[in-house]
């Protein structure tokens, strides 16, 4: 059974034209696309109290290296905090109004997660103020001088 050469080339174009096809559907649905790394780490933060370890409900300012505001979130009552962010550096700026200030420079990398222990220690009591007051009357060394020479 012999096929003339014309058929047998028309039934292989048929065929490539349809895998052309069938293969572009597929690379446009993404089927055939492989899984792309994610763009996006986390980072997970945990803020207690230096002396007792027990959480502290800070208000966290996630910055960049520039000084530039990303975000502000508050500390969930465990003391976690939970964020996913963009591949780079970042800074962490932890406040609490009866705490000090703390800040942590930390790095995210795709797909990774970063843990960051922030220990807060309560801010110092004012300084207090010392009044002194200036009298007018000498003082015992110009007295006893002045005694001296009279």
């Amino acid at each position: 059974m012999r096929a003339p050469l014309s058929t047998v080339q028309t039934l292989v174009g048929i065929l490539a034209g349809m895998l052309t096809i069938a293969g572009g559907f597929l690379s446009f649905s993404g089927l055939t696309t492989a899984p792309t790394m994610p763009q996006q780490g986390e980072i997970v933060a945990s803020v207690q109290e230096v002396r007792t370890r027990k959480p502290v409900p800070a208000t966290v300012e996630i910055l960049t290296p520039e000084d530039a505001l990303v975000t502000t979130l508050n500390v969930e009552p465990d003391g976690r905090l939970t964020r996913r962010l963009k591949e780079g550096r970042y800074r962490l700026r932890v406040m609490h109004p009866t705490f000090t200030t703390e800040v942590r420079h930390i790095e995210v990398h795709a797909g990774q997660r970063s843990d960051v222990r922030i220990a807060l220690a309560h801010r110092p009591p004012p300084a207090r103020v010392v009044k002194a007051t200036v009298t007018e009357e000498p003082g015992p060394v110009r007295k006893f001088f002045s005694n001296l020479f009279q």
